[in-house]
């Protein structure tokens, strides 16, 4: 497959900004001997990473009972108990779990039967996986901007609604919650199904209810930075049975029920191993204390930052649960250096950091057929924002240490 034609950043203009400049030199970083740059190491005194898995010991003691009973692949007791589990927390009847998030977006637009030709609506600010499961199966994402809480906003969704629309994909962004209700009354309105994408928003709450059952299905990642990981994983929940089942089947490369080595449907390999379900499991027996420490780490950043000035706090909906993924904020002029610098700063004391996401309208695979198209709050985003150390085990010790380097930074 052939990369998507670049494009100069002086097509942009002023927007150019919003594009993050190269990585910094994270200092106590080592040489990656097989990508041939600049890695933190497995474990460091002097560096505080961005986000790093909390296991215990259960997770060792069930990936130990999972090989010795020689359960290794995509059969076992843990993938059953780890579907059920993560379901109930999340508020959804059935599950089936996956080989990562981006596996159960794909697998929950296929269950649905998206085609070539049709449209998805995806906000513009999110991580690109979004778009690329909408586009594996051949079918257009239709970029919308967010609204204060960096969320689709709902608002701006019902304008670009064609003939070719079938479904409307919210993204959780950051563990805050999209504003479900009126995008659901908008699906009912024009007829669409609605799919959200709760990859970062374990534990997030929707007046007051967990977010997992609503619409036609939910989708959720893994990923060894998600508050719940497996290293890599997914899981598809849904109130549906049937879409469940047929989810469970097209997964597991369609295999027929009647008979071995028969398929009449395009399956795909999706499988979440039993080991990989062992961890799961035993990370989703902790559900509240993981999604607890990610909040309160926020609450504290929020009050040991709350006089520095140029810091733009997120902003959490009176509807909302936000479940605190990750945890950052804008930089604004008057904090006295560019986010960028910031960062750089950072990283010289060890401090690792992401900038937030860049549009998928300005990804060089989606620019061209989107070109001239404006998402100002994305873009705003895009420019100032960054997220900083936010992992469920953060000590006290190492979030003061976070607070203190960037009251300095703020000195300079």
């Amino acid at each position: 497959m052939q990369p998507a034609r670049d494009y100069s950043l002086k097509e942009l203009g002023k927007r150019a900004k919003c594009i993050p400049g190269a990585e910094p030199h994270l200092t106590g970083a080592v040489e990656d001997k097989v990508l041939g740059k600049k890695a933190r190491p497995l474990f460091s005194e002097t560096i505080i990473p961005v986000c790093e898995p909390t296991l215990n010991s259960k997770a060792f003691q069930y990936v130990n009972q999972a090989l010795k009973t020689n359960w290794i692949s995509s059969r076992g007791s843990f993938l059953e108990k780890f579907e059920n589990l993560f379901a109930k927390k999340v508020g959804a009847k059935y599950a089936v779990a996956v080989n990562s998030g981006t596996s159960a977006l794909h697998l929950a637009l296929a269950t649905f039967g998206l085609s070539s030709g049709d449209e998805v609506i995806v906000p513009t600010y999110t991580m690109i996986s979004s778009a690329f499961a909408v586009s594996y199966l051949g079918a257009k994402p239709v970029f919308v901007d967010c609204d204060d809480y960096y969320q689709i906003n709902p608002d701006l969704i019902e304008p670009v609604i064609t003939k070719k629309t079938k479904v409307i994909m919210p993204v959780g962004i950051y563990g805050h919650p999209a504003d479900i209700d009126k995008i659901e009354a908008i699906a009912r309105k024009h007829h669409l199904s609605v799919i959200y994408d709760w990859a970062e928003a374990h534990g997030a709450k929707y007046k007051g209810r967990p977010i997992g059952g609503r619409g036609l299905a939910s989708c959720y990642s893994f990923y060894a930075n998600k508050i719940i990981t497996t290293g890599e994983g997914g899981m598809v929940v849904s109130n549906h049975k049937g879409f469940i089942d047929l989810a469970r089947n097209l997964k597991d490369v369609a295999f027929s029920t009647k008979r071995h080595f028969w398929h009449k449907r395009l399956g795909y390999n999706f499988r979440m191993t039993n080991l990989t379900a062992a961890v799961g499991l035993a990370q989703t027996e902790q559900y509240e204390k993981l999604v607890k420490a990610r909040i309160d780490h926020a609450l504290y950043y929020m009050k040991g930052l709350a006089k520095v000035k140029g810091i733009k706090f997120p902003r959490t909906a009176p509807w909302a649960k936000n479940a605190c993924w990750m945890f950052g904020f804008e930089i604004l002029p008057e904090f006295g250096m560019s986010r960028d610098h910031l960062r750089k700063f950072m990283a010289k004391k060890g401090i690792e950091t992401r900038t937030y996401f860049v549009p998928l309208h300005l990804q060089p695979y989606y620019y061209h057929e989107n070109k001239g198209k404006v998402f100002p709050v994305s873009e705003r985003l895009s420019e100032t924002g960054l997220y900083i150390p936010s992992a469920s085990s953060l000590t006290k010790t190492q979030i003061n240490r976070v607070i203190q380097v960037i009251k300095d930074a703020a000195l300079r």
